[in-house]
């Protein structure tokens, strides 16, 4: 009886023990260990910051031995200008041009001339001036033969000389290179009035007629004296041609060139340079 009670009871105490065993079993102990023991710190090196550039230092001239260098003495490379002075001035100087002409709007006469110019610059861009011409009439090849083909008669003006008065703006200025070497260029426009005298005129009785001038042209500056002179002129005045009764407008298209002189030599614009 008492070994059967004894089975009884370690069979209803065997569920027991094996749960208590299972969880002994279960127990994460490495936990544990690894809280107990100090975390292990990297070994740390002081961190060196990376160096700064220098910076650029700029280049002057160096100076001789026993000179005291200068704030002024840079190279030219530091000089730089952001907005450059005109070096190409006119003001006060004088203008003397001699000048070559060809007419350009006459198809059966061509007039071929010389002139004498002078100006005077009361500001850079503003000149009154004076021209005197010379000019020679030749018929061309159409006249010979409209005159031997078709018997037309061609009425046309004979200018002799002129004389007139301009007053000359010019708003434009720059510069250009040309073989190695830079050009100073402005351009200008003038308008004035004068005196034509024409052959016609003095058979009629005139004298002389009255003119106006307007045109356009260029300088191209090589020296501070020197410039070539470009210049697009119409001249108007009223002529009545031989062998008419009736006077008319007549217009003198003439392309002329020369070179201008200046006076005082040198212009007063160059120190800026």
């Amino acid at each position: 009886m008492n070994r059967l009670q004894a089975t009884l009871l370690a069979l209803c105490l065997w569920p027991a023990l094996a749960l208590a065993q299972d969880q002994g079993m279960g127990l994460d102990l490495t936990q544990q260990d690894d809280a107990s023991k100090p975390e292990e710190q990297p070994e740390s090196s002081p961190e060196t910051p990376p160096l700064a550039e220098p910076p650029p230092t700029p280049s002057v001239a160096t100076p001789a031995p026993g000179q005291e260098l200068l704030p002024t003495d840079i190279t030219n490379e530091d000089r730089v200008k952001s907005v450059q002075r005109k070096v190409y001035l006119k003001k006060g100087r004088f203008e003397l041009t001699p000048l070559v002409s060809l007419s350009i709007n006459d198809p059966y006469y061509s007039k071929f001339g010389a002139s004498l110019r002078g100006a005077y610059y009361f500001a850079d861009t503003l000149a009154i001036s004076a021209r005197g011409s010379v000019m020679q009439v030749l018929p061309s090849d159409d006249v010979r033969t409209a005159k031997r083909a078709f018997q037309s008669r061609i009425y046309h003006s004979v200018p002799q000389w002129s004389g007139m008065a301009d007053v000359e703006w010019a708003p434009l200025y720059g510069k250009v290179a040309f073989l190695n070497s830079i050009l100073h260029f402005d351009g200008y426009l003038l308008g004035g009035a004068g005196v034509v005298k024409t052959e016609t005129s003095a058979l009629e009785g005139r004298s002389i007629s009255i003119g106006a001038d307007l045109g356009l042209g260029m300088r191209f500056v090589a020296k501070d004296f020197l410039a070539v002179n470009v210049a697009l002129i119409n001249t108007s005045y009223v002529d009545q041609p031989l062998g008419t009764s009736k006077g008319a407008v007549q217009n003198l298209m003439t392309i002329n060139a020369g070179i201008s002189l200046f006076f005082p030599l040198r212009s007063t614009g160059r120190e800026s340079e």
